[in-house]
């Protein structure tokens, strides 16, 4: 355990909100203890974790590392407090189950520094899944202007990757605390691009982790995206909004095993376009099918699993995603 003093003046603020982080928070916070930028703080608000993760917690010595518990009150105000309680000019977030890359705070600090006209950076993500196998690279629109355009129909951010200023986030309100979660993060970066520039290193940054909590798949896709993006544009939710938002979660709660499906259908297409491991696809399109014997797109991903020969697999993929551009595998030095 480091025993390092923090520094006098932080340059960066390590934000996180954590509710039942275990088993993957330790591993978290080892990434950012292992920064090559030294001048940091971590302040952390437990959720109202049930399972360990605050004692967890009070095992980190280093200094630099603050805590504080408190009931669930969800993601935008956990965050809002630690960032009240945090003092660099720069904000990082990062999630409990995500891992940073080592250069990651100094990259960023470089930017922001060099370019103060930018209001908030990101960059390129690894997908990794539950045991933190690389699954394949994620690219992410680069300049103000392609993000602009990007955000309009789909998030282009991954919040584990993002550097911000405080004066901008103080400027945009902070994280908006009517809705608590979901879109949030989606929202602030949409904000804070219209007070000032915005940007993402086109070189990886972090490895975000695929967990089912991690997933945003919605039985009612259609009528939740056309609420976040109503809030989004607008800064706000209406009260009708946030009542139906509220009856989608609770829906939600209800059929958990139509999340698990979603999870392992991810997980099974990651493994049979991304990383060829065909026993890995079989191993999850199956398990996507027992939670969802109906879902028709995992029953298709498994006969291709089964009969097609690799070439032939990455050569659908290729012809056919929309999304093929934006994904490819780095080669491990």
């Amino acid at each position: 355990m480091s025993n390092s003093t923090p520094s006098q003046t932080p340059v960066v603020s390590v934000i996180m909100s954590v509710k039942n982080g275990l088993p993957y928070l330790p591993e978290t916070l080892d990434s950012v203890l292992a920064q090559t930028y030294p001048h940091w703080e971590m302040l952390i608000v437990d959720d109202g974790s049930t399972d360990g993760t605050w004692e967890v917690l009070q095992g980190y010595q280093d200094a630099r590392i603050s805590a504080l518990k408190q009931e669930n009150t969800g993601v935008a105000t956990a965050k809002n407090r630690a960032i009240q309680n945090s003092r660099g000019r720069y904000l990082a977030i990062i999630d409990a189950d995500d891992l940073w890359l080592p250069d990651k705070l100094e990259k960023q600090v470089d930017f922001l520094d060099t370019h103060p006209d930018h209001v908030a950076v990101g960059g390129f993500v690894d997908i990794i899944d539950y045991d933190g196998t690389y699954l394949y690279t994620e690219k992410k629109p680069v300049t103000h202007a392609e993000i602009r355009r990007h955000q309009e129909h789909r998030n282009p951010w991954t919040h584990s990757a993002v550097m911000f200023t405080r004066q901008a986030f103080h400027k945009v309100g902070g994280y908006y605390e009517p809705i608590q979660q979901y879109i949030v993060d989606y929202m602030i970066m949409y904000q804070l691009s219209e007070v000032g520039k915005v940007h993402q290193l086109p070189t990886e940054v972090v490895q975000y982790r695929i967990v089912p909590t991690a997933l945003s798949a919605k039985q009612n896709s259609r009528e939740f995206d056309a609420i976040a993006h109503r809030a989004i544009r607008k800064g706000r939710m209406s009260p009708e909004d946030i009542e139906r938002l509220r009856a989608l979660k609770a829906a939600e709660n209800k059929t958990p095993d139509f999340k698990k499906s979603m999870y392992h259908l991810y997980l099974g297409r990651s493994y049979l376009f991304h990383n060829y491991r065909r026993r890995k696809a079989l191993h999850h399109l199956q398990k996507a099918l027992r939670y969802n014997p109906r879902l028709k797109i995992a029953r298709a991903y498994w006969w291709m699993s089964a009969l097609l020969p690799p070439f032939l697999i990455r050569w659908i993929y290729n012809t056919l995603s929309p999304i093929a551009g934006s994904t490819y595998v780095r080669k491990e030095p």
